[in-house]
């Protein structure tokens, strides 16, 4: 290239004596060290090989220009406004005006442009994103290059590839910052800075909204994040502050394809598949939405389901169910219903679905209420009917982090968003009542699953695995459920107690939704795809199960003090085995009766949460006139 610079340059001094005596001035001198150029509003001569046109309808109508001499302090490429008989490899000089237009340094109302030579190869500089670019100050020095970018980059945001075909890349998948970081620490910091950095977009060159030719999108009408090319051939361009690129030769995107179903072989050799999945607002108002979530969980073809965010009403979830049958090829589905349950609701609830060949209820549902009753988290215990085992299956939604939060639910900056401590109370009540149900259930094992909208390293995902529960996904592979603002994350989990733990035989998550670009939501999609894909905006989480190699892991033992009462100490609840009935009775230590309740035969639940923390004495007097006594103590 330094040869090709050489003769070009004898070349073009050559032709210059015979034409005129002004003064050739080099594209980096015009450009300068600063924002603004030196020469800004004069008439300049210069030279330097075409990189790239964008002559199309509506986009820029001009042309790039380099010089194939390298200057380390300035830019050696250049934007030239106007419409050129010219292309791409033409070596040319020309006459023109210095102009800053929206903070871009530009050549305008061209004269004598001359093209001396043909087919010249485009003189491209090697960079590394994000490493030479990371201030404005380095933008600015690349401002109308052609630059070569020979390491991979990722699709990170297609959040405007159908309004302005625009895309971020970066040079790794971005992760949300307290996915892996503890909030507020200066690691966290430190990546809010890098992801902020780690971002690169391009652009087709057009000021067309919406335009009917997108280069981005594929045979399959998407542009899915995750996606990578190997090499990036580009130009540099400025518009105010913004900086882009613009494609010199389109980039061949590959990796993280669609995909028919889950991955099978990552759920190991399971028995058992159960499914969480937030189905984004679900309440039935579009055939298209319920066309394409039915696809969805016919394609995943769990054993179990615990679905969020569906319509309240009864008829929004036997309708979704009906259909869900009609499309299945396994056996059929049911659902878990409760007393209760309204016939048409305006808010959405939790919901677990089974198939009844493989699973059966075990004794009462329990659904928390106490912190918020359109956010119920539903608890069942199973038995799974081919070995005969129980476990605890708790589906849940905590609040989200939008709205306007105070006080202690306000934004404190470090990147746990609002609400952050109404999601941890939701957390502590989930642990607290499940503590009580392995007493109640007399099993160990339990699986937490649901839309959390918390990621890994928050306070209330963090309350569940300082409780001793391990998310799946999390140990099967890294992974994510959820992505906004261009960075992956957690939102949704499988989280599992230690005994449940041993008979996960793998997880995963597929990737349907939260890769594709917004526009093709059931609601915005013009071309009305029937397929699973954008059916939600989160991810279904799917775990495998077998308990053929182990045997039942029971919950602790019911006596205490001479009651069979459990958990001791107990939060909010307490349970208690009767052998016949009678009416129960709790003293304070001092000996003054606080409460006093009947009691059946078998399981009683005893409500505690009126209690203040401390030791309590019980008194359970019995049908046949016997009397027990024990001691409970409430946290």
């Amino acid at each position: 290239m330094k040869r090709l610079g050489l003769f070009v340059s004898v070349f073009i001094v050559a032709v210059f004596t015979s034409l005129t005596a002004q003064e050739v001035v080099s594209i980096a001198q015009i450009q300068g060290t600063g924002t603004v150029s030196p020469y800004v509003n004069r008439q300049v001569r210069t030279q330097g090989v075409v990189s790239f046109t964008l002559f199309g309808q509506d986009e820029l109508n001009g042309f790039f220009l380099q010089d194939t001499v390298v200057d380390k302090a300035a830019s050696c490429g250049i934007f030239v406004y106007g419409k050129a008989d010219v292309k791409q490899g033409d070596w040319i000089v020309l006459d023109a005006t210095v102009q800053e237009y929206s903070q871009r340094t530009e050549l305008n109302k061209v004269e004598n442009l001359q093209v001396l030579s043909q087919g010249l190869a485009i003189p491209y500089q090697t960079v590394r994103f994000p490493e030479d670019f990371a201030s404005p100050a380095d933008y600015e020095r690349y401002e109308g290059m052609a630059l070569r970018i020979a390491h991979p980059m990722y699709i990170v945001s297609n959040y405007q590839v159908l309004s302005d075909a625009s895309i971020e890349l970066s040079a790794k998948r971005l992760r949300s910052p307290t996915d892996y970081n503890m909030p507020g620490s200066e690691e966290y910091r430190r990546v809010v800075d890098s992801n902020r950095n780690n971002r690169l977009v391009l652009d087709d060159g057009s000021n067309t909204r919406n335009p009917s030719k997108n280069p981005w999108l594929d045979a399959d009408g998407t542009c899915r994040t995750g996606q990578k090319t190997d090499s990036l051939l580009v130009v540099v361009d400025q518009s105010d502050s913004r900086y882009k690129v613009y494609a010199v030769q389109k980039p061949v995107f590959y990796g993280n394809e669609r995909t028919a179903a889950p991955d099978e072989e990552a759920l190991g050799d399971y028995e058992l598949k159960i499914c969480g999945f937030n189905l984004e607002n679900y309440f039935d108002q579009s055939s298209l939405q319920r066309t394409r979530l039915v696809a969805a969980l016919s394609a995943i073809d769990a054993d179990m389901f615990g679905l969020v965010e569906v319509g309240g009403g009864k008829k929004i979830i036997d309708t979704l169910i009906a259909a869900l049958n009609r499309a299945t090829k396994g056996e059929p589905y049911t659902y878990l219903s409760w007393s209760g349950h309204e016939a048409v609701s305006s808010y959405t609830l939790n919901h677990i679905v089974y198939r009844p060949s493989k699973v059966e209820p075990y004794d009462q549902y329990f659904m928390l209420n106490n912190v918020g009753t359109t956010n119920r988290k539903l608890i069942q215990a199973f038995r799974e009917l081919k070995h005969g085992q129980k476990f605890i299956f708790s589906i849940n939604h905590f609040k989200a982090k939008s709205g306007t939060g105070t006080g202690a639910d306000a934004d404190h900056g470090d990147g746990q968003g609002i609400f952050n401590n109404r999601r941890l109370q939701e957390a502590y009540a989930v642990i607290d009542r499940l503590k009580s149900l392995k007493f109640y259930y007399q099993t160990e094992r339990v699986l937490i699953m649901g839309d959390l909208n918390a990621m890994y390293m928050e306070d209330p995902i963090r309350a569940f695995t300082n409780a001793g529960y391990s998310n799946q996904t999390h140990r099967f592979g890294e992974n994510y459920s959820y992505c906004y603002d261009g960075q992956v994350q957690y939102l949704d989990y499988s989280l599992a107690s230690p005994e449940m733990e041993e008979v996960v035989t793998g997880a995963t998550v597929w990737h349907i939704n939260a890769d594709e670009p917004t526009f093709l939501d059931y609601d915005r999609d013009t071309e009305k795809h029937t397929e699973p894909y954008r059916c939600s905006d989160h991810e279904p989480v799917i775990v495998g199960l077998s308990f053929k190699d182990y045997p039942d892991a029971a919950g602790e033992t019911w006596q205490y003090a001479g009651l069979n009462l459990a958990p001791n100490p107990a939060g909010d609840f307490a349970y208690l085995y009767a052998e016949m009935p009678g009416r129960l009775q709790i003293f304070s230590v001092g000996g003054i009766k606080l409460t006093e309740q009947s009691v059946n035969a078998g399981k009683n639940t005893i409500d505690v949460q009126s209690l203040a923390s401390g030791l309590y004495i019980l008194r359970l007097m019995q049908e046949n006139g016997e009397v027990r006594v024990g001691k409970l103590a409430v946290r």
